[in-house]
């Protein structure tokens, strides 16, 4: 599988989606969670006496070994995408890709594995609001108009667009009114005043009867354990423009226990309106969002 710094190196986002979701499920095969593959489409060692047609041979050119593609029926899935692109995203923002890209990446590899499995897939991309909107489909030439409304955010430059979580999901629950499987991509960063609002609002979505599957992206070394440069710093807020001085040895005892006790009720919250969360180091392989994707579509078959 490739990494997300590889992945930030290719051309577009239907290319990176496919390059993921191959090796993806090719390393599904060669791990112990190869069971969870039994309702998708898949690849399996090729048998000798089956048709060439089903013979994958982008995969044999990267692996030198024959798998075949298996497909089950259709499915009657209907799933969105709902990706953060405020300017918390953006982050870090002098590295080759931010949490932002990681999160388009991941969304994009998603969406070409529901659609190869007959799923249908919609998108909805927010920051201060909700900046596009798809309803769900599942034709294979629907991607491409998914992966156009993604692709001019990939590498976006750090801009003061607030986050307004809370404004947002209520907005597309209003929208939502077939049961679905909602996906949420996001760092999950609101200020303090708006956290009830934020659980508010996922609880909504589950009041309603979707299910919600919340892959919360973070930079894990310096967003959750505040591992930054020890000397003075100048940190810019950048939603706020806000600037504060700090030297990070003073803060990290306190950052630590705010942001692990803000962590620990967002977890218990989920957890009591039974809403999957994972959280994800933007540094990371994509296999594991992907595989708890497919622990979460497997329950739902």
């Amino acid at each position: 599988m490739i990494s997300p710094a590889e992945a930030a190196q290719l051309a577009n986002l239907e290319l990176i989606a496919r390059e993921i979701v191959e090796g993806f499920l090719v390393g599904l095969h060669r791990s112990p969670y190869q069971g969870f593959s039994v309702e998708f489409s898949e690849y399996r060692p090729y048998q000798p006496g089956e048709s060439l047609d089903k013979i994958d041979w982008r995969v044999f050119a990267r692996t030198e070994r024959l798998y075949s593609r298996r497909y089950e029926e259709e499915t009657n899935l209907q799933a969105y995408l709902l990706i953060d692109v405020s300017g918390s995203m953006r982050y870090p923002p002098k590295a080759p890709y931010k949490k932002l890209d990681y999160a388009l990446f991941l969304g994009a590899a998603l969406a070409y594995l529901m659609v190869q499995q007959r799923d249908a897939v919609g998108l909805y991309l927010f920051d201060e609001r909700v900046r596009a909107a798809l309803p769900a489909r599942s034709r294979r030439t629907w991607l491409r108009r998914l992966f156009l409304e993604m692709e001019p955010f990939r590498g976006s430059a750090p801009a003061p667009l607030g986050s307004q979580i809370p404004l947002a999901l209520h907005a597309i629950a209003e929208k939502l009114k077939r049961r679905s499987l909602v996906i949420l991509l996001s760092d999950g960063f609101v200020l303090p005043e708006s956290q009830a609002d934020f659980q508010q609002a996922l609880a909504r979505l589950r009041f309603a009867g979707h299910e919600v599957l919340f892959l919360r992206i973070w930079d894990e070394k310096t967003e959750k354990d505040f591992q930054l440069p020890l000397e003075p710093l100048r940190l810019v807020d950048i939603e706020t423009r806000r600037e504060v001085k700090i030297h990070p040895l003073e803060m990290q005892t306190t950052y630590r226990a705010h942001f692990a006790q803000w962590e620990a009720r967002l977890q218990r919250f989920c957890l009591r309106n039974r809403i999957d969360w994972v959280a994800i180091d933007m540094e990371e392989s994509f296999f594991t969002p992907l595989k708890y994707y497919l622990l979460k579509r497997q329950r739902l078959s």
